[in-house]
């Protein structure tokens, strides 16, 4: 089914919010259909405005993902550039690959890979690569509510802007999610991701994000988003918290 977003945005733009930890499994919790083995889309958006100063808008985005058996392979890529009265606002991309075979009913290994950058937060590259184990906590009867554990080891090279030095870790990479449907059209799905370096726990990276949809009648439903960001590995001149909290409606047809 074709699906329109409209967005009604509470703040300037969603591409403001500088991500540091990539949430793969709100992709893969809403993305996945399970009656056909590709899935996918390819979004690209652009906005010129000008009123008093210009402002440019550039978005892309991509997603596509192959089931089949016990085997389940995600491609994501996305990229975000925001500049008005020529000052850049953002500056930021990733592309994430990941392979996931179950073992078990609920147990699954996962292999993944990521390059991601980020002028705001200094990031010029940060490559990473890793593998763990994914848990299936609990799944009810109908399958519509479940809830997930994962712990992966990564190795991760971060490049930055400024005079920083590159800098080498080794993370642990652990996640809990969840996906509940407690009335008739009605979603709430949560991740949240703790990542220390493993010398030293201090130097950690944690995320969680929170969506609820909300049925407004048969083809209109309501969203609410909040994300909170914090990242103790970035250079002294970056932000180490974000968030952002986003607000619109979807128009399915």
């Amino acid at each position: 089914m074709k699906q329109i977003a409209i967005y009604l945005l509470l703040v300037l733009f969603p591409a403001l919010l500088p991500a540091q930890i990539v949430n793969i499994e709100e992709q893969r919790i809403t993305g996945t259909n399970d009656s056909v083995h590709w899935y996918g889309h390819l979004r690209f958006g652009a906005n010129l405005i000008k009123v008093q100063e210009e402002v440019l808008q550039l978005n892309t985005a991509a997603q596509v993902e192959y089931k089949q058996g016990k085997s389940l392979a995600l491609f994501l890529m996305d990229g975000r550039f925001l500049r008005a009265g020529g000052k850049e606002f953002n500056n930021a991309g990733f592309a994430h690959l990941r392979y996931n075979r179950k073992l078990t009913d609920p147990l699954s290994v996962e292999v993944f890979a990521q390059a991601q950058y980020n002028k705001l937060l200094f990031i010029q590259l940060r490559a990473l690569a890793g593998s763990g184990l994914r848990y299936r906590i609990f799944k009810d009867a109908t399958g519509r509510n479940r809830v997930y554990f994962g712990a992966a080891y990564l190795f991760e090279h971060n490049r930055f802007t400024d005079e920083t030095a590159d800098r080498n870790w080794h993370r642990l990479s652990s996640y809990l999610s969840f996906t509940f449907r407690p009335w008739q059209g009605v979603t709430l799905v949560s991740t949240t991701y703790f990542q220390p370096q493993l010398a030293d726990w201090n130097n950690y990276r944690f995320a969680t994000e929170c969506r609820l949809d909300t049925p407004l009648g048969k083809k209109l439903s309501f969203f609410t988003d909040f994300t909170l960001q914090t990242d103790k590995a970035l250079p002294i001149d970056a932000p180490e918290v974000t968030y952002a909290w986003l607000n619109g409606l979807t128009l399915r047809f």
